[in-house]
């Protein structure tokens, strides 16, 4: 999968290549549209909410499911003892 960026009057746009016209989403930053590239392209699942959408909007529905989500701990300290939480 390869994607380009263009530069609107307003935004910048993340165009899949031989894509359909609803596979391309809008980021404010140039910074924002690499990251989303860099994302998808190494095959991990963004964590911020706009991100999953662009993602969900520049990959197919197979793609998108095969991304690989985080898997961090979580460690809380509770009154002494400790919880540890996946994510």
């Amino acid at each position: 999968m390869r994607f380009t960026i263009k530069r609107t009057s307003h935004d910048y746009v993340v165009i899949r290549v031989n894509g359909t016209y609803e596979q391309h989403s809008h980021f404010r930053s140039k910074s924002g549209a690499r990251k989303i590239i860099e994302l998808l392209t190494h095959n991990k699942m963004p964590t911020k909410k706009y991100f999953i959408t662009a993602a969900k909007r520049l990959l197919t529905e197979e793609e998108f499911d095969q991304l690989q989500g985080s898997k961090k701990q979580k460690y809380y300290n509770r009154g002494g003892r400790k919880v540890i939480w996946n994510i």
